[in-house]
């Protein structure tokens, strides 16, 4: 875990701050990452960087100031310097409106479950040799694109309210590919994930996209009309509905401004559909499980909706603060979001055997937000989208763009899936943060709009 002279340094200055009556959090962040990109059939990036960050931050009643440092960590003195910076820039901040909530690390943890040495330090050439299969298996006169992140995070945290400490150690990776029809211009995309260097398969990629590239081989693509369908969201898909509501809907600032779609409802109010239930599960094994929060607050099992009625808000500690709520384990980089799954199928396609014509949108494209007080979504099905009558698939579909309601898509759910999937929602730009759901591999709503679709794919 942590090496042992950092953390009898950092020990060091926060014991002395503490003596002094001084509040402040220390935190560290240490991070070996790795990122290949693949551009036209070859590897156009392979760059790796071993990072040491560490941030302090000082609070003088209404005051706070924070310093950043970047490099190795060596003796007392460095961070004392920090510390003292930190320091000075709180004695010269303008006070808050609010008094903020002092940062406390509630109990010492001290987790490294989701850590494997091989991924960590895995060597680029085996994921340049799993491109090279992936390519010349499913044919050379394809273009393809993509990148494969990969690596390990270290946080440890201290403050002065207490000796308690808490330290995560933890190793995730996110590869994905896309190809190219060049001519067609048809575009079909895999991603896996894991925190394992076994949890990634090229057979289970090479299989994936092998049944998809018959079906845009061999059939033209169908124009979905503008109107109201029956659709078949997938896993990546669902994800992005999900987190979109959840941080647009339930996060304690939206909602106390209200902004947010949920700002007329109050807890125990019917929010979606009876059979929608979303907590935030920092123990289950599908998501990057983190034991506290950036505070030293105790992640649990937070509730959300629970059979579609609005249970719970998220509230980071500044907002916790400014209302006057207690915080709730959510001044985090890597929530655990999690949807309960049904009791449909396992096959996507049995689920929906007798429901006639039924567009399969796996993915959501570029989605945003065009009104978020009603809760209205954006997104276009570009990868890997298909049509599907009597459960059979048909053929692809062009680029249609999907613009409706949480509450409507959410809403009217007839299936979901009995298969949970793990689904990687991590941001690759800043200081790694490993984010992933949990959710059914598939739901079909009922009623959905589709607002345009491009002539092409």
């Amino acid at each position: 875990m942590l090496d042992a002279n950092i953390r009898k340094i950092l020990m060091q200055v926060r014991d002395k701050a503490a003596d002094e009556g001084i509040q402040a959090t220390l935190k560290l962040h240490h991070e070996k990452s790795h990122l290949m990109r693949i551009g036209n059939n070859s590897v156009s990036l392979n760059t790796s960087e071993n990072l040491v960050r560490l941030d302090i931050e000082v609070t003088d009643g209404r005051k706070q100031g924070s310093q950043t440092y970047l490099g190795a960590i060596n003796d007392a003195d460095t961070v004392q310097g920090i510390f003292d910076a930190a320091r000075e820039k709180a004695r010269m901040a303008s006070p808050k409106t609010y008094d903020p909530i002092p940062d406390k690390v509630e109990v010492t943890i001290n987790e490294d479950s989701q850590f494997d040495h091989e991924l960590a330090d895995i060597d680029p050439g085996i994921k340049a040799e799993a491109y090279r299969e992936i390519i010349e298996r499913l044919g050379e006169k394809y273009n393809y694109s993509g990148s494969w992140s990969s690596g390990s995070m270290e946080v440890y945290i201290l403050t002065t309210a207490n000796r308690n400490e808490v330290c995560h150690r933890g190793t995730d990776q996110l590869f994905t590919v896309v190809l190219k029809h060049t001519q067609a211009k048809w575009e079909l995309t895999h991603n896996q994930t894991g925190w394992r260097a076994s949890d990634f398969s090229v057979e289970k990629t090479i299989n994936a996209l092998s049944e998809l590239i018959s079906v845009y081989e061999e059939n033209d693509g169908f124009k979905v009309e503008p109107g109201e369908y029956t659709v078949i969201f997938g896993a990546s898909a669902l994800s992005e509905i999900i987190a979109m509501a959840m941080y647009t809907g339930l996060s304690g600032r939206g909602w106390e401004e209200k902004q947010s779609w949920t700002a007329k409802f109050k807890p125990g109010d019917k929010i979606l559909g009876e059979n929608i239930s979303v907590v935030d599960d920092p123990t289950n094994p599908k998501t990057f499980m983190f034991g506290f929060d950036m505070c030293g607050r105790k992640r649990d099992i937070f509730p959300l909706i629970a059979d579609g009625e609005f249970m719970n808000l998220m509230y980071d500690s500044a907002t916790a603060g400014k209302y006057g709520k207690k915080p709730t384990g959510h001044d985090t980089e890597s929530p655990s979001i999690v949807m309960d799954t049904g009791f449909g199928h396992a096959d996507p396609l049995e689920a929906v055997i007798d429901m006639g014509r039924v567009l399969y949108i796996p993915a959501i494209h570029y989605m945003n937000i065009p009104n978020r007080s009603k809760g209205i979504f954006t997104g276009s099905s570009r990868f890997n989208a298909v049509l599907v009558e009597d459960g059979k698939i048909v053929s692809p579909i062009f680029s249609s763009r999907v613009t409706d309601s949480f509450q409507n898509v959410l809403g009217n759910v007839k299936v979901i899936s009995s298969v949970a999937e793990s689904v990687n929602e991590s941001n690759t730009y800043g200081r790694r943060a490993p984010v992933a759901m949990s959710v059914p591999s598939y739901i079909v709503s009922e009623g959905v709009k589709i607002t345009d679709s491009a002539d092409s794919f």
